[in-house]
């Protein structure tokens, strides 16, 4: 009895000594495959090209829709705000955001701002000099959106934190101007402001990509917060919650841009109610969605429909534009990937359709036993 009493305490110690160990080899392996994953390489730079793009194209967008009235919504005929004498937002005394707040006391001011705006925001879609194009474009946007606040939404905050992340990641990494340089001058040593304007790696590979990825996940994280955020608060507010909340923003005038389609849309019951009751459950739950792929894909597809119906029955093109372009980054590199080649792939295809049968034939046709081995 007395030997198996004592048997207790080193089995115990045993066991705490297993578990220990288990825990500390646990621990270890995960140290490791997140530093590999921070260090290892650069993530999701496909769905940073796409949210470049986007929101380069919303750039444009803005800008040459608000071209014609850029005097009386942001020039000297925004007088009747108030603002331009007494700004409203903190950025307007900033340099050299001022400096954008400035010009737009002129007409022949905020016409330059616009004309740079506009080829500021090609280059960017095209990710031409991408890092150094980043800069004067945030200084004007933010300069712009922030001379008149009372056309402001809150998509004008959230690229302006993007913008501000983006510059610490590689948006121009594929499907940029700068990617084939960079492919160009591959191999090709040379000092570091030489290397810096090819388009080529300054800083060592970990570096960046440290840098690279905790951009990436901050870009989410803000993500995952506005979308819990705006679910929250709209659970809280009864429209939400007896499932009518969807009705009331399309049949204003303000809002309601399409009359006809609005009635069509909100013509039958239990699709006002699912659509509200849906928006409120996945903005609530969305940071969890993340966390498979199944109802990652679940997500997001409810969230670009959701945004769809703002930019086509709201009249938000561009809120909405800016939001999609930054959901881009949920979505794997692997995807994105198989998508352009896809794409290319019909693209090719369809020139290969197009040309004559003569043009298909070249050299020799193989006989026909040669002919029935290539089939196999």
């Amino acid at each position: 009895m007395r030997a198996l009493l004592a048997r207790i305490p080193r089995a115990a110690a045993t066991l705490v000594g297993a578990t220990a160990g288990a825990v500390r080899h646990g621990l270890s392996r995960t140290y490791l495959a997140a530093e590999n994953w921070v260090v290892g390489a650069k993530h999701a730079v496909y769905g940073l090209a796409v949210g470049r793009i986007l929101l380069g194209l919303m750039f444009l967008g803005f800008a040459l829709t608000n071209w014609n009235t850029r005097a009386y919504t942001f020039g000297p005929g925004a007088a009747w705000s108030g603002q331009l004498q007494y700004p409203m937002s903190d950025f307007a005394a900033i340099w050299p955001i001022s400096l954008v707040t400035g010009a737009g006391a002129s007409d022949a001011g905020i016409t330059i701002v616009f004309v740079l705006l506009i080829v500021l925001s090609i280059l960017f879609t095209l990710g031409y000099r991408t890092k150094l194009v980043m800069v004067p474009l945030f200084v004007l946007w933010i300069g712009v959106v922030n001379i008149n606040l009372y056309v402001q939404d809150q998509s004008d905050n959230l690229t302006r934190m993007a913008l501000l992340l983006l510059f610490f990641t590689a948006p121009a990494e594929k499907w940029s101007l700068d990617a084939r340089r960079r492919a160009r001058f591959s191999g090709r040593d040379g000092g570091w402001l030489l290397r810096l304007w090819r388009a080529q790696p300054v800083l060592p590979s970990w570096w960046s990509n440290t840098f690279h990825n905790f951009g990436v996940v901050a870009i989410g994280a803000q993500l995952c917060m506005i979308y819990a955020a705006g679910g929250l608060f709209k659970a809280a507010g009864l429209p939400w919650q007896n499932g009518t909340a969807v009705y009331a923003p399309i049949q204003t005038a303000q809002f309601g841009t399409w009359p006809v389609l609005s009635d069509l849309v909100t013509a039958w019951g239990p699709i006002v109610g699912i659509g509200t009751i849906m928006t409120v459950l996945v903005q609530v739950s969305f940071p969890l969605l993340l966390l498979r792929r199944g109802t990652r894909i679940f997500g997001l597809l409810v969230i670009l429909a959701f945004h769809l119906a703002i930019a086509l029955l709201m009249g938000l093109p561009f809120f909405s534009l800016s939001m999609v372009a930054l959901d881009a980054i949920f979505i794997r590199d692997v995807t994105w990937k198989g998508l352009a080649d896809r794409v290319r792939g019909a693209w090719k295809g369809s020139a290969v359709e197009a040309a004559p049968p003569e043009a298909l034939v070249v050299g020799p046709q193989p006989a026909a036993d040669e002919r029935s081995e290539l089939h196999v």
